[in-house]
């Protein structure tokens, strides 16, 4: 009994360190488990703040976003607004442009037609100072015949181009030169001249020889540069430059035209293909 005392006396100690061991361990498991709580709560915290910032974030974002596509959108109804004036401007230039071409095409056809009945009344008047000129010969009067060597009584030099312009229109193309060139080597001063020498070239182009074409109208710049064929000259020899590829041969004649001739019809043509003409 008395040995039974002894060893419950000796375990008394470890009991007691046991239990008070156990309550220790419950007493730290309580503040863990409140640190991990407080730690929960700011870290709950935390992400409801992050996500009241990210949320706050996109909503700017959300909005700058918004103006960038509004302000997109009036940036591209300008520029469409822009391209449809443009257009627009482009079509009236255009417009504008060929309404010229026609009124040109109509104002020389009429003085085309003027200078056409012109020259026949001329050559109408020549051919009847001709007749009236020619002298009346009779058997009886020898003191009338005409002189031998004496040139006999002709065409005038407005009969001559008459006779061209008529080969021309008929499409005679070497009759109507030889018409011009015998007014030519008749009448060498005749005002007519210049005149005959572009029908020259006319009928080359019309014959299909541009290069003799090219080379007469080039002559008729050269020795009548003053007159009013000489632009129209200019004009046929750049397109027919225009036309064969020679392009930029062809600018520098439409230059050369507007800069020296401004106020012909040519220059008006030459400027819709420099592209200097402005609206």
């Amino acid at each position: 009994m008395s040995g039974f005392l002894n060893r419950r006396a000796w375990l008394a100690p470890i009991v007691l360190l046991t239990t008070s061991a156990c309550f220790a361990t419950r007493s730290d498991m309580r503040i863990l488990q409140t640190d991990l709580q407080a730690s929960r709560a700011e870290m709950n915290a935390g992400l409801a703040e992050s996500a009241a910032r990210a949320e706050a974030n996109r909503r700017h974002l959300d909005s700058m976003l918004i103006g960038i596509g509004r302000g997109l959108a009036l940036v591209t109804d300008s520029v469409r607004s822009v391209q449809a004036v443009t257009m627009r401007l482009r079509g009236d230039v255009r417009e504008d442009l060929t309404t010229i071409r026609t009124q040109l095409i109509t104002v020389e056809q009429l003085v085309g037609a003027s200078t056409r009945r012109i020259q026949e009344l001329r050559a109408a008047l020549e051919a009847d100072a001709t007749e009236r000129a020619a002298p009346i010969i009779t058997p009886t009067d020898s003191s009338r015949l005409p002189v031998a060597g004496a040139a006999p009584a002709g065409p005038g030099p407005a009969q001559f181009y008459q006779m061209g312009q008529d080969q021309l229109r008929r499409g005679s193309w070497g009759s109507a030169r030889g018409a011009f060139h015998e007014l030519l080597t008749q009448f060498p001063s005749s005002d007519l001249v210049v005149d005959a020498l572009f029908g020259i070239g006319q009928s080359f182009e019309n014959d299909g020889q541009g290069a003799s074409a090219d080379s007469v109208y080039a002559l008729v710049v050269e020795r009548f540069p003053k007159s009013e064929r000489a632009p129209t000259a200019l004009y046929k020899r750049a397109t027919a430059l225009r036309v064969t590829g020679q392009v930029a041969a062809a600018q520098a004649l439409y230059k050369v035209i507007v800069e020296q001739y401004p106020r012909s019809d040519a220059a008006v043509l030459a400027e819709g293909f420099l592209g200097t003409r402005k609206p």
